[in-house]
């Protein structure tokens, strides 16, 4: 079949970008496709020009995607396009399942018994638990150990020789010693990860040349899907397979680079034409799912980043609405905001956000007001960090005195300087059940300066069950000493703010733990409703998705991005990496969205005016944003459109902190179609009517320019 037969007998109509890598058959290839520019049909619509116009048996191509769905996922995308005929000969697999093969024939050929393949996660994580508390932990939790985890899945991935493990650091634990651990337990006990499965393809694939003739023999057309989220491992494996044939087609994008914490390797990209000298490097442009005004500020915002091919994304689709930003007071504003979206959802919707922490509040308040949402997130590691807690243990203390192993875990946090050992001993004199403080401050044997800590605790406990749950969790953290403790240890304090967020919606001591637990079962059974289009997901988690509108919460530096980039020249080159890495995030998360863009940002973090929002400035082209002053009363300009003004309505929603050029700053409480209750600063609450407001250019949003 030629290639003009085999275009209309499936009705393929690629655009010139595409079609120069559909036909790109042999030699080593690098298809860099930007957001939205149709790369998986290119992909599969290239895999039936192979068999239906050059003649290649299917059986002989092997397609590496990054996870099983992706591969499960072409693969039936390939049969709706081509018909079920070849599509169960094609190999479509993750680069484990091609390792498994390599280790599964080395037995065979060689008569050899490979290490078993430990797969139960429960079982690796104790053994990581065990080891961290045998080398330094006190009591690991489960963040804790999926770090460490993490960092030895990067070392393997990394190929890192043992004095680079050795240099490793990490807080709290001495990584180097459970690394090692970890590593002779496994070849002691003959098993192996998933990590260990690469390791030991590649020493076969190095140490036998037949096995690795038979691989190259069997596949000599290779495809590697999302090339950049590929290990230098992975790399070296795939580069040893396609080492005879040099038939490599790789397809991805250095711009959409987000695992650098899984050890991916976009330096393989960048690195290509040494690697390859023979090899092309071809470009996908157009991006066919995002609205003009989105496409042009992602396009200008990626090209800030120095580690990139020489590229520009375009629009296929008009200029839309622009990307707006909206302002709010603090994570729970911003959570009533998101609600009332939620509550009005009629197209698909994504929340995206940097961290899985971002969205407690909002799923919180979405069940406490049985919105419906859908979320992607099973992760409960805020709830076993160490500042939550702790908190959680002050507040179960004050409520249960007579409980000594929660005291001994938090006194010394409070402001309490005596021994343990001397704590231990005077315990084991009082009775089971008898009240704690009251035994040790009775009991003596401590000096008098110390007694008067404990006095002082006590009396700050006595209290706390009086109080609504937010202002205990306050005095705990201001005046308990425990905000102080956490300074000193270089805590994460944006978790106690999202605690303090979640404590203002449960008044009580007592009720707001209940609530903790609630909400900690609610996000690891998978809470929601997963065919609601109102989604909440990491932006990791919606990597490949795409959605009618989209909200980017949370970036506000010290969140998104974590390091901060008004260094500038100050960076050093590790910041400057995982820089240009949250760049890309922020760049993935704004090109989910097709028709709309707002970027969520809040004026307070701790009762304290946030940090600089760099990422939204940088991304609106005003890299110095930040907050306009109130108006003042004047003469208004020339009034908008209607698109506009109809556009403009939608950002008013309650929690939205506006202002009014006669009234001056204030936030709107409530809201009923075109008509909004605001509260205003210095006149009190009033009802506007929107239309006429904004038409006349008498309202705007506080993030806004002045009018």
């Amino acid at each position: 079949m030629t290639y003009p037969e085999f275009k209309a007998r499936y009705a393929l109509t690629p655009d010139p970008q595409q079609e120069a890598a559909i036909l790109r058959a042999e030699g080593p290839t690098l298809l860099l496709a930007v957001p939205g520019s149709g790369k998986t049909t290119t992909l599969v619509t290239r895999l039936g020009y192979l068999i239906h116009c050059l003649g290649v048996e299917p059986g002989r191509i092997l397609t590496v995607t990054y996870t099983v769905a992706a591969a499960g996922d072409m693969k039936r995308r390939f049969a709706a396009l081509f018909g079920e005929e070849h599509a169960g000969a094609l190999a479509f697999r993750t680069i484990n399942g091609i390792c498994q093969s390599i280790i599964s024939y080395y037995a065979w050929a060689k008569g050899a018994e490979p290490f078993a393949l430990w797969t139960n996660e429960g079982e690796l994580n104790a053994l990581v638990r065990w080891l961290m508390q045998s080398h330094g932990a006190e009591w690991p939790g489960e963040q804790e150990v999926k770090e460490v985890r993490t960092r030895i899945t990067c070392c393997k991935n990394g190929m890192l020789r043992d004095e680079e493990v050795r240099a490793i650091e990490m807080d709290g634990v001495d990584f180097p010693a459970v690394y090692f651990g970890y590593r002779e337990y496994l070849e002691r006990n003959r098993r192996m990860d998933y990590d260990d499965q690469m390791v030991f393809a590649l020493r076969i694939l190095r140490r036998y040349p037949d096995i690795l003739a038979h691989f190259q023999s069997k596949y000599p057309y290779l495809c590697v899907d999302e090339a950049q989220d590929t290990s230098k491992i992975q790399h070296a494996i795939l580069r040893l397979l396609a080492a005879r044939s040099r038939n490599l087609f790789m397809v991805g994008d250095e711009d959409q680079s987000i695992y650098g914490f899984r050890a991916a390797w976009p330096q393989a990209l960048m690195e290509f034409r040494q690697i390859y000298p023979e090899g092309e490097v071809l470009l996908m442009e157009t991006n066919y799912r995002s609205a003009g005004a989105i496409v042009e500020k992602a396009d200008a915002f990626i090209q800030r980043n120095g580690s990139r091919h020489p590229k520009h994304m375009r629009a296929s689709r008009p200029q839309g609405e622009p990307v707006r930003h909206v302002n709010l007071n603090d994570f729970g504003q911003q959570a009533h905001y998101l609600a009332q979206a939620a509550a009005d959802c009629t197209e698909s919707t994504a929340v995206l956000y940097r961290n899985n922490d971002s969205a407690l509040p909002l799923i919180d308040l979405l069940e406490r007001r049985g919105i419906p949402y859908a979320c992607r997130q099973r992760e409960s590691f805020f709830f076993t960090s160490p500042a939550v807690r702790d908190l959680t243990d002050v507040l179960c203390f004050a409520l249960d005195g007579t409980d000594r192993e929660r005291f001994l875990r938090i006194y010394y946090k409070l402001e309490v300087r005596v021994k343990r050992s001397i704590l231990q001993e005077k315990l084991r004199r009082v009775p089971e059940g008898a009240p704690v403080l009251d035994a040790l401050i009775d009991g003596g044997g401590v000096e008098p300066w110390q007694t008067g800590r404990l006095k002082a605790l006590r009396t700050h406990l006595s209290k706390l069950p009086q109080l609504s749950s937010f202002a205990a969790l306050q005095r705990i953290v201001k005046y308990m000493g425990y905000g102080d403790y956490l300074s000193g240890q270089g805590g994460d304090k944006s978790r106690v703010e999202l605690l303090l967020a979640l404590a203002r919606q449960e008044p009580g001591v007592e009720g707001f733990l209940r609530r903790l637990e609630a909400l900690r079962d609610t996000v690891e059974t998978g809470g929601g409703d997963p065919a609601c289009p109102f989604v909440l997901s990491t932006i990791h988690a919606s990597k490949g998705l795409e959605y009618d509108r989209v909200f980017l919460i949370d970036a506000v530096d010290g969140i998104f991005p974590s390091v901060n980039p008004r260094k500038g020249n100050d960076l050093s080159d590790e910041e400057r990496v995982a820089l240009e890495e949250e760049r890309r995030l922020f760049y993935v998360g704004a090109t989910r969205a097709r028709r709309q863009l707002v970027l969520l940002t809040c004026d307070n973090r701790f009762g304290e005016p946030s940090p600089p929002a760099s990422f939204v400035g940088q991304f609106l082209g005003t890299p110095e944003w930040a907050s306009q002053r109130p108006g003042t009363p004047g003469k208004a300009p020339a009034e908008p459109d209607a698109a506009a003004v109809a556009a403009w309505e939608k950002d008013y929603l309650p929690g939205t902190a506006v202002v009014h050029r006669a009234f001056g700053p204030g936030m709107v409480v409530s809201r009923s179609g075109a008509v909004a209750v605001i509260a205003f600063d210095e006149v009190g609450t009033k009802k506007v009517e929107l239309t006429a407001c904004l038409r006349k250019r008498l309202l705007r949003l506080a993030s806004a320019p002045d009018f």
